[in-house]
């Protein structure tokens, strides 16, 4: 019975120090420089859907163009916007998601920032069908395709 403990022990030395776990140690910590693990988790509970880029990486143009729209729609926020049908709408933008408002009464689903990027790359749009796989397509239609929002993009 001593025998087998001795063994133990020596076996827990050598599996310590071989361990195939233990020896990724440090492995792919470069792909949490620009955040933390703990941000990360936030991030995607948050919805937003890019972490922060870091000096010298380029932004494609289809995310320059995200970040364009994005800004004009909380510019305009809180102004009041309508739908294909002609319903009156606000909208606040909280974090990365749109909350939207109908008679001053909140509808009770935000609208991610990533829905809109999906609706955004679907631009120009003719109806409401071509974003109804999104939640929110009737008001996400109305701010993309208004003037204010839109301009000259499409």
């Amino acid at each position: 019975m001593t025998k087998n403990v001795a063994t133990t022990e020596t076996k827990s030395g050598n599996t310590e120090a071989n361990d195939p776990v233990l020896s990724m140690l440090g492995v792919g910590k470069h792909l949490w420089k620009r955040e933390s693990g703990d941000e990360f988790v936030d991030r995607l509970r948050a919805e937003d859907i890019a972490p922060p880029v870091s000096a010298g990486e380029q932004e494609s143009s289809a995310e320059h163009v995200h970040d364009l729209v994005w800004s004009r729609i909380e510019e305009h926020q809180a102004e009041e916007f309508k739908t294909a049908t002609g319903l009156a709408f606000t909208y606040t933008v909280e974090g990365a998601g749109i909350w939207f408002f109908r008679n001053g009464r909140r509808i009770n689903r935000k609208l991610s920032r990533s829905h809109v990027e999906k609706a955004i790359a679907r631009c120009p749009l003719k109806s409401t069908t071509e974003i109804k796989d999104l939640m929110g397509y009737a008001y996400l239609f109305g701010v993309l395709m208004d003037a204010r929002i839109r301009r000259q993009g499409w």
